[in-house]
């Protein structure tokens, strides 16, 4: 980390000030986090854990399991069991971590940050790879050590590959009822409306200013595409919607969007006051 500019040495000196001793995170994180991902990016290649990969179980358990999904796929004519149910959705996990191409099982890689007085903190990425678009790096968050690092990903819907053969036969099948993506934030581009849902934990990062990236299916013409959608990416209430790696569909303040909560309408000013955000 020779090359870190100057002032983006005091970020880094606030941000351990911030994970060591819970003082507020320096509000242009985000320059710190950009530099990384530009100049800094072999630092992050080359961070610790990059040995590891998680893969999104959420999101595999969303789009496969379920019954009738089962049904078709293994052309089952008998009653479905909890034991079919089990085999089908491990086969479906080891099949993920072998065969997958970055995409859904992307690599893990933690950067240590020190200060000269020896305090330490770590910046977490995940790192995808986009097809044609290469690889892309997702930052996850600031934590004081890399297990630190490592425990969030069970509580954002990701499995570690040092933890299938822990996964408990009832967290699996508590897979099998889709999870509630309470949150929907909706954006509009070729006329239509897209939308990008999540849960209220996802969300509750978003408002808290953490950078976030979401990738949501759309359908045009017939033909399934994938939206890329990136809050608090520049600053801190800033959205953009990149759609089929190709071009920026949306490019705005998440306060013009439509954002529901339950169901309800809501508006980005409105849920950070909840929070006390402003």
């Amino acid at each position: 980390m020779k090359n870190l500019p100057e002032h983006l040495k005091i970020i880094k000196d606030q941000v351990i000030d911030h994970v060591i001793s819970g003082l507020p995170p320096p509000e242009n994180l985000i320059e710190l986090v950009s530099w990384f991902e530009d100049d800094g990016w072999d630092e992050i290649l080359s961070g610790w854990g990059s040995e590891h990969v998680a893969l999104k179980l959420n999101d595999l358990a969303y789009l496969k399991f379920d019954d009738k999904e089962m049904i078709a796929s293994e052309g089952i004519d008998e009653p479905l069991t909890d034991t079919l149910r089990l085999d089908y959705a491990r086969r479906l996990i080891s099949d993920a971590f072998e065969n997958s191409d970055g995409y859904d099982c992307p690599s893990i890689h933690a950067v240590e940050i020190k200060k000269t007085n020896g305090d330490s903190a770590v910046l977490g990425w995940v790192i995808e790879i986009h097809g044609q678009g290469g690889p892309v790096a997702c930052f996850m968050g600031e934590f004081a050590d890399k297990e630190n690092f490592y425990h969030i990903f069970s509580t954002l819907g990701f499995l570690l590959d040092t933890e299938e053969q822990n996964l408990t036969d009832e967290s699996i099948l508590n897979l099998w009822t889709k999870p509630i993506r309470s949150v929907v934030v909706r954006v509009e581009w070729g006329n239509e409306q897209h939308e990008c849902p999540m849960s209220e934990q996802t969300w509750k990062r978003i408002i808290k200013g953490k950078p976030v990236r979401r990738v949501e299916p759309y359908w045009y013409d017939g033909k399934k595409y994938k939206s890329e959608w990136l809050f608090n990416l520049k600053e801190v209430g800033q959205l953009t919607v990149n759609y089929d790696d190709s071009g920026v569909a949306f490019d705005g303040k998440l306060n013009e969007a439509y954002i529901t909560r339950n169901n309800d309408e809501t508006t980005w000013l409105k849920e950070r006051q909840k929070l006390n955000m402003l």
